[in-house]
């Protein structure tokens, strides 16, 4: 099976590693609870998985939060405001698939849509902050 939603260095590096890390956890967490889910494994697992996915986001906010504060990005406190909205969502979708038992179809739409704009659109603006930041 291949994965759901691949890595592009070419397409989503910011060339700034421990960030590029990050969203690489990001992704095999969502690709591991996509495999799970189209190969019938238990909602429990599933919703482990999806715990997880939370988890690993809210430590790769806080952590782009940081690197941002070091690198006086100005885009900071607009861009914590996208992560709250993200991490809600996230959250929601979390709460609801242990209410109901069941991961919803929509979720992982919501990802790809989510990882692919806020690395591509949001997180490109403190990467050029950075690079502009240290050819200064």
């Amino acid at each position: 099976m291949s994965d759901f939603f691949k890595w592009d260095p070419a397409r989503l590096g910011l060339e700034i590693r421990e960030m590029d890390d990050g969203h690489k956890v990001l992704v095999d967490l969502m690709n591991r609870l996509h495999t799970a889910h189209e190969a019938g494994a238990r909602v429990s697992e599933q919703i482990h998985i999806l715990g997880d996915l939370l988890a690993a986001t809210r430590k790769h906010f806080a952590e782009e939060e940081v690197y941002m504060e070091r690198i006086g990005f100005p885009g900071l406190r607009i861009h914590r405001g996208v992560h709250v909205q993200l991490l809600d969502k996230l959250a929601r979708y979390h709460a609801s698939a242990k209410a109901q038992q069941v991961i919803s179809d929509d979720l992982f739409m919501f990802f790809k849509m989510w990882l692919s704009a806020h690395i591509c659109g949001i997180d490109s603006k403190y990467a050029q902050h950075a690079k502009t930041a240290r050819s200064a």
